[in-house]
């Protein structure tokens, strides 16, 4: 009776990972493209250019747009 429990188990843990196995797969050869959709910018920033962003005043906007080190303000090693 023992054994038979034991092989019930076993089956049914292999079935269980079968069907997860599955599931992966399906989930995986899906149409990738299809589940990826182009995000658009948010509406609320302005374009990024050399001069930086619109609308950002920041102490992180200035330093990226800093021409040296120096004046980025940059943390030292």
């Amino acid at each position: 009776m023992r054994i038979l429990r034991r092989s019930a188990i076993a089956v049914v843990l292999a079935l269980g990972a079968c069907i997860g196995a599955a599931a992966g797969a399906e989930m995986l050869l899906d149409d990738p493209a299809a589940s990826l959709v182009d995000s658009a910018p948010a509406g609320w920033l302005g374009p990024i250019t050399e001069s930086g962003r619109t609308g950002w005043n920041c102490a992180p906007e200035h330093a990226a747009t800093a021409r040296t080190a120096s004046a980025a303000a940059l943390p030292h090693d």
